[in-house]
């Protein structure tokens, strides 16, 4: 891969050749003095960017890459020691330790010829680490932060917004946790933010990360109608990145607008996730932060649409919810459609819509009943002429007992070779009636 040039440095002042040679260059434990209070906001930047970039070069990482992670935190911790004395300032400067060590750090293992999984591993953890770090510090730093923090701040807004653009590829979900977390806690002016929606206006060449960051705006803003809209036709990929959402939102207003936005993308969006315990887990999460009566009692086709965008891992889910609306056609269509067992499905509501809908359980029956003959030995016999037992009190309640009749002569004329399924039948006293 061709390895990106530094988006958070001056090309031309942090080259890996002969770097110790910058004036103010030096590993984390040759600090001698740091950044003090009032000093420019670049000049903070550069001090650690020249710790980060000297400390941990690209060589380094590729030879030991599982290092990077207690390299990093060790440094990032050396960094806080040369914080400026005063507390507010001190606070401010541990944001900004924070993020330039992230964006140092992964602009670093861009450059590196790692294989992704292994600078994924090699990185994950840290890096999510900082960006915690970050918004930790930013929470305190927000508010009404002084009035020389205003440069300081301004310069954290571009460079958050760099986190997301070209070139670099690598660890996309940190690098939109760390901007979202600074957008959510620091960077909370409407001005700022309807400015920034409209820098990130998608195009055919945003990244999912780019449209993700968009959508972030708009929801910032309440433009939740727009969120819904972009979401419609954002790409599929975009879909991991709604937990943070869905999580902010629960007890807002937002939250069925969030919600609605997923089930458009839910379908398509879980194979982006790399495999099915993934996948599984993931949904678990969003069925666990929705509470489904509210849901259903304010938007009710919206519980059933996500449901069954989520499916095949919804399905049990998806499958109480429609068995306590009484909604018997579609509880049916799901048990169909999955292959669902009829053992199984006996205390899964099998019994409920023989009871209130009879006429609706006939498919499920006979499909049922096939499976179990098909598996050709005298358990599931007997089972299927159980079920088939309850089948004819079906067709007799409907007053369609001669159709029963036809049904069942077909089934042992279609089975006539499998001896012990005429002997369970005659046992069940299918062959008296």
């Amino acid at each position: 891969m061709t390895k990106a040039k530094p988006l958070f440095t001056d090309s031309s002042s942090f080259q890996r050749t002969d770097l110790f040679s910058i004036p103010g260059v030096m590993r984390a434990s040759d600090l001698k003095s740091g950044p003090s209070a009032g000093q420019s906001p670049e000049q903070w930047k550069e001090f650690i960017l020249s710790a980060v970039y000297s400390r941990i070069s690209v060589e380094e990482i590729e030879e030991k890459p599982f290092s990077t992670e207690y390299t990093a935190k060790e440094l990032y911790q050396s960094l806080l020691k040369k914080a400026p004395a005063d507390r507010e300032w001190k606070v401010l400067f541990r944001l900004f330790a924070a993020f330039y060590s992230f964006s140092a750090l992964a602009e670093r293992l861009d450059e590196t010829n790692l294989a992704p999984e292994t600078a994924e591993r090699a990185a994950y953890d840290v890096l999510f680490y900082l960006a915690d770090e970050a918004y930790d510090a930013a929470k305190i730093s927000g508010g009404a932060p002084p009035f020389a923090f205003e440069p300081y701040i301004d310069l954290l807004k571009t460079d958050t917004g760099r986190l997301l653009a070209f070139p670099f590829e690598r660890f996309p979900a940190a690098r939109l946790d760390l901007y979202r977390l600074l957008w959510d806690s620091l960077f909370t002016k409407t001005e700022w933010r309807k400015a920034e929606q409209t820098r990130l206006a998608p195009t055919s060449a945003s990244s999912p990360v780019q449209h993700a960051a968009y959508m972030h705006q708009l929801y910032l803003i309440g433009s939740m109608e727009r969120f819904v809209e972009q979401a419609a036709t954002a790409p599929a990929d975009l879909f991991p990145y709604f937990l943070h959402w869905l999580q902010d939102a629960k007890r807002s207003e937002r939250f069925v607008h969030v919600l609605r936005a997923a089930a458009l993308v839910a379908h398509d969006g879980l194979l982006s996730i790399e495999n099915e315990y993934s996948r599984r887990l993931f949904v678990r999460q969003i069925i666990r932060l929705m509470d489904e009566d509210d849901v259903a009692e304010r938007t009710p086709s919206l519980v059933k649409e996500l449901y069954t965008a989520l499916l095949p891992f919804s399905y049990v889910s998806l499958s109480y919810f429609l068995i306590g609306r009484g909604d018997y056609a579609d509880w049916v269509d799901l048990q169909l459609l999955v292959g669902a067992e009829l053992a199984d499905l006996d205390k899964a509501g099998l019994k409920t819509v023989i009871k209130e809908a009879p006429e609706l359980a006939l498919p499920l029956l006979h499909q049922g009943i096939s499976a179990l003959i098909a598996e050709r030995n005298r358990n599931s016999y007997r089972r299927a002429v159980r079920f088939m037992k309850r089948l004819r009190t079906i067709y007799k309640k409907l007053a369609r007992t001669e159709e029963f009749e036809r049904w069942l002569d077909w089934a042992l004329s279609e089975n006539k070779r499998l001896r012990a399924f005429q002997e369970e039948c005659k046992k069940g006293g299918l062959l008296d009636d």
